[in-house]
């Protein structure tokens, strides 16, 4: 029986070596060759500081599985010891906030049925696999022409001459041929994943679904499908709605030592790094409803190249500029970077990093922005921080504000409610920032500019 430990980022967990893989009252049991695979695990993608006595997962959330141990990683959310009390809704944020991502690019979840608190995440995974991949199913099978090649009676296509050379069956052709079917790679790399996840889920209702789309495909052929053939998939706008289910069965067959006659996965790793996963799922919600944070007529991009910080003497250019966030109304612009660290009121300019100013002041500089933004995750930032770059621009100088603000995560994103106030508060925040970069008065910008968003 697996054992499931729920640890927090960058909170020391102890350990002793024991004959048998468990978690309670906060220590780990662990057997050798448990901490021999996850030492394994660990040279590919560090995500556990692993010491003589203590073990402590560094920037990663998402699940492992490890011999007889499942590490469950969430992030804090809530400071000081309340991220203890509050694991449910901390584990139901993470979800939604991949839910809103590429990461696990299944946007339709349904949270409601599902027991977050007392299931780990390795169940919840193949749980809302399960569900989406079966209402897909349920509407549409996906046939594709596939390359046969077959000995007939008859011409079917292309005839292989190098193989047609025996005289004494000269009545069987051999043909290369395509056949529109639902027998195809993508087919099988569905069926395949879902072989494998029944053998291994515990929780009823999952394997219910597993074996039900198993039942769908009956007609496709139960065969190992290796993460090489998955990468040969191609998608088109016949096909594109599988791409985010193909995408989690090569994360689930890349990342497990499973085969087809396996009952248990004996190592499973679903890793994201905190500060990706905070960018991405703020970029994911600014650019899904733009007009409501910033208002009309406003472009949000995420994660494009404006330019590059030097030129060398030969021509090329050095270093490029990739902001994560811009948003480009009909008077300027704006600059948004994420960055997952929790701000202390305390520390001088709230320990923001000189490298992390230097960074956007390139940006703005480098566009002409009317205003940028430090983007931070925070839970009791009880005031904000706001300051001003001044550049020389066309002969005048002007002030570009650089606001440094937080954004909460600790709302219940999974109920309608606490995405609602997640949405208003990210909207106060950018608003305060639009009203910054409009407040500055014309003598205070370049001649013939005007404010942003006015």
């Amino acid at each position: 029986m697996t054992s499931t430990a729920t640890l927090f980022e960058y909170v020391a967990y102890p350990y002793e070596v024991a004959g048998r893989d468990s978690f309670s009252e906060g220590r780990l049991h662990l057997t050798e060759e448990t901490l021999d695979r996850l030492d394994t695990l660990n040279e590919t993608k560090r995500f556990l500081d692993i010491g003589r006595h203590t073990l402590r997962p560094l920037n990663y959330v998402g699940v492992v599985k490890a011999g007889g141990i499942t590490l469950q990683i969430l992030p804090k959310l809530y400071r000081g010891d309340a991220y203890e009390r509050h694991r449910a809704t901390i584990a139901g944020n993470l979800l939604t906030m991949l839910s809103c991502t590429e990461r696990l690019s299944i946007r339709e979840m349904d949270l409601a049925g599902l027991d977050v608190e007392n299931t780990d995440l390795f169940e919840v995974f193949m749980a809302l696999f399960a569900q989406n991949l079966s209402r897909l199913l349920n509407s549409t099978q996906k046939k594709a022409y596939t390359r046969e090649e077959r000995e007939l009676r008859v011409v079917r296509e292309r005839i292989d001459v190098r193989a047609y050379t025996n005289p004494a069956r000269l009545h069987i052709i051999p043909c290369t041929f395509h056949e529109y079917t639902v027998d195809n790679l993508l087919n099988r790399t569905l069926k395949y994943t879902c072989h494998l996840m029944a053998r291994t889920a515990r929780r009823f209702e999952t394997v219910k679904t597993l074996r039900s789309i198993i039942a769908l495909l009956d007609a496709v052929t139960l065969t190992p499908v290796t993460v090489a053939e998955v990468d040969t998939i191609t998608f088109d706008r016949l096909n594109r709605r599988f791409e985010p289910f193909v995408r989690i069965c090569r994360i689930f067959l890349a990342s497990s030592t499973l085969t087809l006659q396996a009952s248990d996965v004996e190592t499973f790793s679903l890793l994201i790094p905190m500060e990706k996963l905070f960018e991405e799922f703020i970029a994911a919600v600014l650019i899904d409803d733009p007009a409501y944070f910033f208002g009309r007529g406003v472009n949000v991009s995420a994660q494009g190249r404006i330019g590059h910080l030097v030129q060398k003497r030969s021509g090329g250019r050095l270093f490029s500029l990739i902001p994560d966030l811009l948003a480009e109304g009909p008077g300027g612009a704006l600059v948004i970077d994420t960055k997952y660290k929790l701000l202390d009121e305390a520390e001088n300019a709230y320990d923001v990093s000189q490298a992390d100013a230097y960074q956007m002041f390139a940006y703005v500089v480098k566009i002409r922005a009317k205003a940028g933004m430090l983007l931070y995750p925070d839970t009791e930032l009880k005031s904000s921080l706001d300051v001003s770059y001044e550049v020389k621009d066309e002969g005048k100088s002007r002030k570009i504000p650089l606001l440094i603000r937080s954004v909460r995560l600790s709302h219940a994103l999974t109920t309608k409610e606490g995405w609602e106030a997640f949405r208003a508060e990210l909207a106060g925040v950018i608003q305060e920032m639009v009203d910054q970069a409009a407040d500055y008065s014309p003598e205070e910008m370049c001649e013939g500019k005007t404010p942003v968003f006015s």
